[in-house]
């Protein structure tokens, strides 16, 4: 502002110092005629003074112009002062917010790391305990199926009993009726037995399903359609006949539940058996 101020004054010092020389030099190189001159001067001079006048006022406007942007300017400055200042502030607390942020964002970092750890144990623990619990449900399957073994067996267990009672039951009648025979044929049935007891052998009776010689022809095997489960043991002798024709007595030598193997007796031989043929334990 005196800068602007300091040009004004110097231009208007410059415009005097022209006026004032140009006048000294009128008055100078025009003596005649002085009047005429001097109104013309005084005219000149009124002009400059106008002139100076408009410069003044200009002066003035120019300094009120200026003084108005300087304020306006002023205020400017000042308002962008507070705006930094309020600037300054708010980056001050949004770094506090920021430090403050960083620090809650590594709490919960270190919760979550500290709860991923109790899931992961969470999890271990869980899958121990289904496997845990597995093992005890395929242990307590296990015990089922054992149990129902038992069971099974123990249902045997009781038929086979009930029917062992049965039995007993008919060998206390049957032992009664012997023991009745006996007497009735003047036998008391407390007497010692002297000699071997020979096997009691069921009656037993079969058809011939096969024969076949080995071969040398010095052995003959028939095959019959009786066996273990009919009472055919090893050894057993049984009678191979025709109607009431006689033909041989075989020794069993192989058993199976419903057949038998038996070897020719060739000294008891009385014909040739074939298919078709009977067998019997008694003839």
């Amino acid at each position: 502002m005196n800068n602007v101020v300091s040009k004004i004054l110097i231009v208007a010092n410059l415009v005097f110092s022209l006026c004032f020389m140009c006048f000294a030099g009128a008055v100078y190189s025009f003596q005649a005629g002085w009047r005429g001159k001097a109104t013309a001067a005084v005219e000149q001079l009124t002009s400059v003074k106008l002139q100076l006048e408009t410069s003044q006022k200009e002066k003035d406007d120019l300094k009120t112009t200026l003084g108005s942007d300087l304020k306006k300017q002023s205020d400017r400055a000042d308002a962008a002062e507070g705006l930094v200042e309020g600037l300054k502030q708010n980056l001050q607390q949004a770094v506090s917010n920021q430090a403050n942020a960083e620090k809650e964002r590594d709490k919960h970092l270190a919760d979550l790391a500290l709860a991923q750890k109790e899931t992961d144990a969470r999890i271990t623990e869980t899958n121990d305990a289904r496997a845990e619990i597995k093992r005890l449900r395929d242990q307590n399957n296990d015990a089922i199926t054992v149990r129902r073994d038992l069971e099974d067996k123990n249902l045997q267990m009781e038929g086979e009993l009930a029917d062992a009672g049965s039995r007993e039951a008919q060998f206390l009648k049957e032992i009664t009726r012997l023991n009745d025979l006996c007497r009735l044929n003047k036998i008391d049935p407390r007497d010692p037995v002297i000699g071997p007891i020979p096997k009691f052998v069921e009656k037993v009776d079969g058809v011939v399903e096969g024969a076949l010689k080995n071969a040398s022809n010095s052995a003959e095997h028939v095959q019959i359609s009786v066996g273990k489960d009919d009472g055919v043991f090893k050894k057993m002798r049984m009678t191979a006949y025709r109607g009431s024709k006689f033909l041989a007595t075989i020794e069993i030598t192989e058993v199976y539940p419903d057949k038998a193997v038996g070897r020719v007796i060739e000294e008891t031989r009385n014909g040739t058996i074939e298919r078709g043929d009977n067998v019997t334990t008694k003839f």
